[in-house]
Parts: C-alpha cells; structure tokens; sequence
C-alpha cells in the first residue's frame, strides 16, 4: 500500500509539472501573438499613409505635366511666330536639324580611319565641307541652335582635314647608276620612264638639277595625287587647270597657278605631263 501511494504521489507531481509547462508556453504563444499584431497593424497604417502620399504625388506629378505642357504650348506659338518671319515650315527646319545631324555622324566615321585611309576619302571630306558652306548659307543657319552645331561641325572638320596627309608615299634610296629616267622606268617604281618629272617635282627640294642626283638620296615616290596638287595630263594648259572646279573654278587665275609653280614652270606657256603643280588655297 505504501508503494501505491507512492507511485500515486508521483504521478500527481508529474500532471502538476506538465500543467505549469503548458501554462508557460501558452503565455509565451500568446505574447508573440500579441507582438506580430501589432506589427501588423503598424505595417498596415504606414502602407495606408505611403499610398496617400503616392496618390498625393502623382496629383501633382500630373499637374506639372499640364502646366509643363501648357509652356510648351507657349513655346511652340513662339517658334511658329519666329519660323512665320523668317518664312520656314517646322518641316523644313526639322529636315535641316537631320542633315546636320548626318554631316556629324560622317565626320565622326571619317575620323576613325587611319590617315593613310583617310587620304583616299580625301573626296568625301571635301564634299562635307561643301555641305557645311550651303548649311551655312541657308537662312536656317541663323537660329542660335543651328549656329552652334555648325561652329561645331567645322571644328571637327579642320580638326579632320588635319590629319589627311599630303600624299601617299614609298620610299626609293638612289644606287650607283641611276638616273630619274631609270628610275620611273623600274616596275615597282612607275614602270613609264616619262615619270621622270613626276619623282623630280615631288623630291626638288633635295634636286636642285634633274639630270644629276647622287647615291645614297632617298626620294619619295607619290602613290597618289594630294588634296592641293594637280597631276599635269596630255592635252592640259594652266588656264584650263584653273578652270577645274577642284583647282579655282576660273580660267582667269591661272596667272596664280603659275606663281606658285615657276620653280618647275619656266614658261607659263609650255607644261608637261606628269608635272605635278601645287595649288595655292590662299
């Protein structure tokens, strides 16, 4: 019987200890409860009053774009007033805008290649340069937005012309024996002996007689014919030269043609092929 009681004292400990744990974890349970509302309900009033203050912005985000609008309404009649005087259409300045715009991004094309490229684009550099001059002529240019561009247009142009060089050149070093004849005759030189005169007017500063050069001389040998030069032809006078579009466009300036050239032109009235003439751009 004492065992029993006991083993029955036991048991009512154990029920007592199980009911004070139960008791302990039930009133933790019911705290974070407690905690996790009120966190909701905080989470849920600051949702409530950043959604006000949205709405709030996007009313007024809504009324600067009427009033943004409304300026560029007012800025639209200013410049229909300004194209009216100067008798342009929107559509033929936005056209003008365009091709300014396509002049940059050529000249910035161009300004990738290397200069020995560049020298064979010499044509398209000085077709650009004509379409910046008719730009410039138009009554559009005057328009402070179109001055600016092209102020900066003929920057990047010079800065473009400047690298083209003057021509394309190899080199040849004179051996024992030679002569300009013999050398404008040689295949990898001119394979024409009558290219002579061609290899003296692009190396007379070191030749100051053409029927005597020495050893050792290294002439540069044109590959192509410079932006101020002129590659004489058959059939060609200093007139018809001046009268070129590339050269002076007037027949009558050949007196300057001439001045520039008397130290290979001894008479203004005889030229001959493959003389190659600088062309004065002063």
């Amino acid at each position: 019987m004492k065992i029993k009681g006991t083993v029955v004292f036991s048991f009512l400990m154990a029920a007592v200890l199980l009911l004070s744990l139960n008791s302990a974890v039930f009133a933790q349970e019911k705290i974070k409860m407690d905690e996790y509302k009120a966190e909701l309900a905080d989470y849920t009033a600051r949702q409530a009053d950043s959604e006000a203050k949205i709405a709030k912005l996007e009313g007024e985000i809504e009324a600067l774009k009427k009033e943004i609008d409304g300026v560029q309404a007012n800025i639209n009649a200013e410049w229909e007033a300004i194209y009216d005087v100067m008798g342009v259409t929107y559509a033929e300045v936005d056209a003008y805008r365009s091709e300014l715009n396509a002049i940059d991004a050529e000249i910035d094309g161009l300004a990738a290649l290397s200069p020995e490229e560049l020298f064979e684009k010499a044509d398209q550099v000085d077709a650009l340069k004509k379409r910046i001059a008719e730009a410039k002529a138009n009554k559009i240019g005057i328009l402070s937005e179109m001055e600016e561009k092209i102020a900066a247009l003929e920057g990047k142009l010079a800065n473009l012309e400047a690298k083209i060089p003057g021509n394309k050149y190899d080199q040849y070093t004179v051996v024992r024996g030679d002569y300009l004849w013999k050398i404008a005759k040689k295949p990898d030189i001119y394979a024409d002996p009558y290219q002579w005169i061609r290899i003296y007017c692009v190396n007379k500063d070191q030749i100051k007689d053409p029927d005597v050069i020495n050893p050792d001389q290294v002439f540069n040998i044109a590959r192509g014919v410079g932006r101020n030069e002129h590659l004489v032809e058959k059939g060609e006078w200093l007139s018809k030269i001046s009268g070129y579009s590339k050269v002076f466009s007037d027949p009558t300036k050949w007196t300057k043609l001439y001045e520039a050239n008397k130290d290979i032109v001894r008479n203004a009235n005889l030229i001959y092929p493959y003389q190659v003439l600088t062309i004065p751009r002063d």
